[in-house]
């Protein structure tokens, strides 16, 4: 077989997935209910991680050619490419694994909501996408950088590298917000890139929304596994009334985002989701003498009013909050 003739290996012939044999008693892995990460064998419980689903080589839909395998997410398995003919560009291609309809009706959905953003320079663009063979693709431009929680292990930020961050990225949410009326809701370090040229962009719309669009069965099914968000990261409304969270609910993301930028650890610390929640509805937003005299006192307020607890307290568009940035650099 060449190169150019090979697929992904999903299917046994009978439509099923095959995902390899537990090698302590032999039966097939099953996809674990609960951790899509983790394949589990249903007669002695054995647990692994799963398998990558494309080799190293292989050329998908005639186009793109695998170049190595980068990570996995919560729903796609995560790869290097480049399109064929063109060695020096580089993609990164994202696969739906376990594709049932729900997950689908998300991926797509992340695909459409790219695809329209394609002309913002602070949001990683899409190139294609595409379903075959039961599976689902989206390829989208590669980003040469680290994101800001791999950055933060090999430095500290200052005051102004970070209120630098947080002007990016509030532009980034404040065009997709009147633009669009997209709210992201999972604002966090990991989903913040800085490319090698320093520039901003954000990343991984797999739970983003239209505001005021329905989509009941895609949250409800995000409800019940827990990963409606990144806890530490969501706001109070955002554990009580995911579906109806509005621009603001990525605000109090975005201030939880640069307190860990600036002190190195999440505004809150816990063992479990439901002690994020306890937290989250108690404590937000955190107290003055937790930013331990790592910035100025403007800064501190900016933080704490874009985490309260009440909505209505925070910043009331975007507009305001990257005026008050922009005094906070100025004064820098």
């Amino acid at each position: 077989m060449s190169d150019d003739d090979k697929t992904i290996v999903l299917d046994t012939g009978t439509g099923a997935p095959d995902y390899g044999n537990c090698p302590v008693c032999g039966q097939k892995f099953q996809p674990d209910p609960e951790d899509v990460e983790l394949l589990r064998c249903p007669a002695c419980n054995f647990v692994k991680k799963t398998v990558t689903i494309i080799e190293v080589g292989s050329v998908i839909a005639h186009k793109y050619r695998v170049l190595s395998y980068l990570n996995g997410g919560g729903y796609g398995s995560i790869y290097l490419c480049h399109p064929l003919g063109d060695i020096s560009t580089r993609y990164v291609l994202k696969v739906l694994k376990q594709p049932n309809d729900v997950s689908k009706k998300r991926f797509k959905r992340e695909a459409g909501i790219l695809s329209s953003l394609n002309n913002n320079k602070r949001i990683a663009r899409i190139m294609d996408y595409w379903e075959a063979s039961g599976s689902t693709y989206i390829v989208m431009e590669y980003i040469n950088g680290s994101n800001l929680k791999e950055l933060y292990k090999n430095c500290e930020f200052d005051e102004e590298t970070v209120l630098t961050i947080a002007f990016e990225v509030a532009r980034a949410l404040q065009d997709i917000w009147n633009e669009f009326k997209i709210i992201h809701r999972d604002i966090k370090p990991e989903n913040i890139m800085v490319d090698t040229d320093s520039h901003i962009k954000l990343l991984d719309f797999g739970l983003s929304k239209q505001y005021g669009k329905e989509l009941s069965q895609t949250s409800k099914i995000t409800m019940a596994h827990s990963s409606m968000g990144t806890p530490g990261y969501m706001s109070p409304e955002h554990f009580t009334n995911f579906k109806d969270v509005d621009f603001r609910s990525d605000i109090y993301s975005l201030g939880a985002t640069l307190f860990y930028l600036l002190t190195g650890r999440e505004s809150m610390e816990a063992d479990s989701v439901m002690e994020y929640y306890n937290q989250t509805m108690a404590f937000s937003p955190p107290p003055v003498e937790s930013f331990q005299n790592r910035c100025s006192e403007g800064c501190i307020r900016m933080i704490r009013k874009m985490m309260q607890r009440n909505i209505a307290d925070r910043h009331h568009s975007y507009e305001e909050l990257i005026a008050e940035i922009t005094a906070l650099l100025n004064g820098v």
